[in-house]
């Protein structure tokens, strides 16, 4: 189907016309793939990443009012889908990683380490739960989910320096609560945790 004709066929996928989606379908997701193929290297994960914004489109079908703004929407949301595709690799790069060192090297070290690690984590992330809501939120998608200041600004509908001031609230607090006789032993890795 050629473009012009999907552009009478907007108002028919807002009604909920599966015909209506599967023209659009075939319309881009060739050229999604590709976009998305060429972001990562691997076409089978580009052709997922494809397939379940086109899923996200249905969810949204009433939303749309022209297909420009269903074409922006989808090559958005494939490259915000392959932006969190890489990051989730890299965290799964970096587990193995982790479990690589302790395989070659010394057991019991990385053992104690790992140990150390995780419970000072555990403090951090119930210093971070006890924080006010807005900059528990902020700091969890900036630290957690690795979102940018303009993400996350825009996720809330804020201004970057709101994004921020959230930020240095929560630095202020967290300080208080880790520089506590009881807390000195997690500073260095709270303060090396938290890049401001």
């Amino acid at each position: 189907m050629s473009i012009q004709n999907c552009v009478d066929i907007v108002p028919e996928l807002k009604t909920g016309s599966t015909r209506a989606l599967h023209a659009i379908h075939d319309l881009y997701y060739s050229s999604l793939r590709n976009f998305a193929g060429g972001m990562l290297g691997d076409v089978p994960a580009a052709e997922d990443i494809v397939t379940d914004v086109f899923v996200i489109l249905w969810k949204k079908h009433q939303d749309f009012e022209s297909l420009s703004n269903i074409k922006a929407f989808l090559y958005i949301s494939t490259r915000n889908a392959c932006i969190n595709y890489v990051k989730k690799v890299q965290r799964d790069s970096l587990m193995k990683t982790g479990l690589k060192n302790y395989l070659l090297g010394d057991h019991e070290e990385f053992v104690l380490n790992e140990m150390i690690r995780t419970e000072v984590m555990q403090q951090i992330y119930a210093a971070i739960e006890a924080l006010p809501c807005q900059c528990r939120r902020v700091v969890k998608m900036c630290y957690i989910e690795g979102l940018n200041n303009s993400e996350i600004a825009g996720k809330f509908k804020i201004s970057v320096n709101t994004v921020k001031n959230h930020k240095v609230r929560a630095l202020g607090l967290l300080r208080l609560k880790f520089l506590q006789p009881s807390s000195v032993s997690v500073v260095a890795l709270c303060f090396g945790f938290f890049h401001f």
